[in-house]
């Protein structure tokens, strides 16, 4: 088996990331190769725009050490996603400090 590895990563947002992938992913599967995909997107647009998934292990599980399980979502025959969740990546907020006058 002959494995090949796409990366697409900006830091910028608004550059067609999440686009590229999915079509990409598509694409690729349609043509019958296997194709795994990975979001990692804290707005875990990828996540949402290919699936209903709203529930469940995500990859923060595995990364945080929660599961050991990665847990895969089947789109189609040949094209599957490893979830992100953005309800898991609300960041803390914390207040600003500022110097007194």
């Amino acid at each position: 088996m002959n494995t090949k590895i796409i990366a697409v990563a900006n830091h910028k947002g608004g550059v067609g990331k999440t686009t590229t992938v999915a079509s990409l992913g598509s694409i690729l599967s349609k043509k019958g190769y296997r194709v795994l995909l990975v979001d990692l997107d804290a707005q875990a647009n990828l996540t949402t725009s290919l699936t209903n998934f709203s529930e469940g292990e995500t990859i923060y599980e595995v990364m945080t050490g929660k599961t050991a399980q990665l847990p895969v979502l089947e789109v189609n025959e040949k094209l599957h996603l490893v979830a992100f969740h953005s309800m898991r990546s609300s960041a803390k907020s914390y207040p600003m400090h500022s110097e007194s006058q």
